[in-house]
Order: C-alpha cells, then sequence, then structure tokens
C-alpha cells in the first residue's frame, strides 16, 4: 500500500501540472491565427422584404466581422464566414462582398453567424420586414408648459410617428425613423431626451436622433427645453421632423411635421 504524500509534497506537484497545461495552451495559438471574432453591429435590426441591409440614408450596407489573434490585433486576411440561420428560406448571403438580400417577400426572424476557422461568433437576430408605403403623426401633441424654476417639468410628452405598410394602416416594425429639429439653431433651448430602449446612438448636439419604431409601427421621442436659454421669449413652438425614408427616398408623408407648443408655466 502507497502512503499518501504530505500536503507540502502535493502543492509543489499540483503547481507543476498547472504550468504544463498553461504553456501547452498558449502554444496552440500562433500570431497569425485566429483567436477572436467580433461580428461588427448590423447598420439595421431589420431588412426590408426583396431588398437588401441598408442604412438610414438608405446605402447597401454588408455584413462586417472582425478577426483578432491572441494579442488582439486584427487579422486583416482571415476568411469569414455569414450563415443566416432563417426558417423562411429568403436570406441570401454574398460571401465575397458580405451584402445580404431577402429575396422574395418572406418574412420572419433569421440569426446570422460569423465564422473563421473553428470560431464562431454570437448569433445576432434579423427581422425580414414588409416595405413601408407612407407615415404619418400618431396622437396629439400636448403642450409643454415648461418651468423656469423645475427642470422636472421641461419634457414633453412622446413626439410619435406612425409607418405602415398598406391603406389598413398596418404597421411595419424595427423600422428606422430619423427625428430632427427643422431648425439646428434650436439646440440652444431644445434637444432630444435620450431615454428609449429603441434608440441608436444620439446625436451629440442633441438636434437629431434615429430611432426604431415597436411592434405597432410607432417611434417617438421626446424633448426637453433649458428655459434658461430661450433666448426668444416670443417662442411659442418647437418643430420637429420625423423622416421615413426607403432606399434613401422618402415615403408617402414624409418628412412628417411635428409641432410642440410650449407655454411658460404660471409662478404659483
Amino acid at each position: 500500500m502507497m502512503a499518501s504524500l504530505p500536503s507540502q509534497s502535493r502543492t509543489p506537484l499540483l503547481v507543476c501540472a498547472l504550468a504544463v497545461a498553461w504553456s501547452a495552451c498558449a502554444e496552440t495559438t500562433g500570431p497569425d491565427e485566429p483567436f477572436s471574432l467580433e461580428f461588427k453591429p448590423l447598420a439595421a435590426p431589420s431588412i426590408v422584404a426583396g431588398d437588401t441591409l441598408r442604412d438610414i440614408d438608405g446605402n447597401a450596407v454588408p455584413l462586417e466581422a472582425i478577426v483578432y489573434n491572441l494579442r488582439g490585433i486584427p487579422l486583416d486576411d482571415a476568411e469569414v464566414t455569414f450563415v443566416a440561420i432563417d426558417s423562411s428560406g429568403s436570406l441570401q448571403i454574398d460571401q465575397a462582398s458580405g451584402y445580404i438580400v431577402a429575396a422574395g417577400t418572406g418574412r420572419g426572424t433569421a440569426r446570422l453567424v460569423a465564422s473563421t476557422g473553428t470560431i464562431q461568433s454570437a448569433p445576432v437576430s434579423l427581422r425580414i420586414i414588409p416595405e413601408p408605403a407612407g407615415a404619418a403623426q400618431s396622437g396629439t401633441i400636448d403642450t409643454l408648459r415648461y418651468s423656469a424654476s423645475n427642470p422636472a417639468l421641461n419634457t414633453s410628452s412622446a413626439l410619435r410617428v406612425r409607418v405602415y405598410r398598406d391603406s389598413a394602416n398596418a404597421p411595419v416594425p424595427l423600422y428606422l425613423v430619423r427625428f430632427r429639429l427643422e431648425d439646428l439653431a434650436d439646440t440652444v433651448f431644445a434637444r432630444f431626451v435620450d431615454d428609449t430602449p429603441r434608440q441608436l446612438p444620439l446625436d451629440p448636439t442633441g438636434g437629431s436622433s434615429i430611432t426604431l419604431t415597436g411592434e405597432d409601427g410607432i417611434a417617438s421621442r421626446r424633448i426637453r427645453v433649458t428655459p434658461s436659454q430661450l433666448l426668444n421669449p416670443a417662442l411659442d413652438s418647437v418643430v420637429v421632423l420625423a423622416d421615413v425614408k426607403l432606399r434613401g427616398q422618402n415615403v408617402a408623408g414624409s418628412p412628417v411635421r411635428l409641432v410642440l407648443p410650449v407655454k411658460l408655466r404660471p409662478v404659483s
């Protein structure tokens, strides 16, 4: 029967084993071999049936992924393959260019995966949606009664735009809408509020905002005013334009003109 080693003897053996295992792993990846893969964010979370993936300005945008080596240096020559897990069977990807097309009229949600060698990215969702036909204001716009002393009262209710696909006003979900102040000089006292999970990065000037429609086809933004910066005492409204475009061209009703009445709240 073999006597067990004292704990002092077992510790060096364990450290040695771990050191050998780490050394073996470290030797498996060279400077020219892929170590990690980044699937760059999509230009939009949706693609119109029968069209290619486009950005807010209507430009066709390819899928992109970056391959890194162990040191985090991009490997420009690494070959990347994109795969669409698509129940509708309508998505087609040109592997050479990265452009993706939703052929036909099929709709649904697909998952996109980028891979290089044995490395695979986390899946990215892409919704296949109907083509928008028009846009219009949704609901009424309440007057913003702002306060010179209480900033909590200086944010408007939602300014809403509805994007629809047919005469029955059926909604178009997950569609990009750009809200912008009609007069950029208005950013002195009025700016868009960064408060919605469907919003893409806010314009640092506060004069425009790109937002997605919800399942109801409605996109919305709110405005915050700064009373101390109201240079024109006669100001009675802030005008917002909402651009809804298809392949770079305005759909019917776009840009939608939204007028936010503003009025100083009486001091109580």
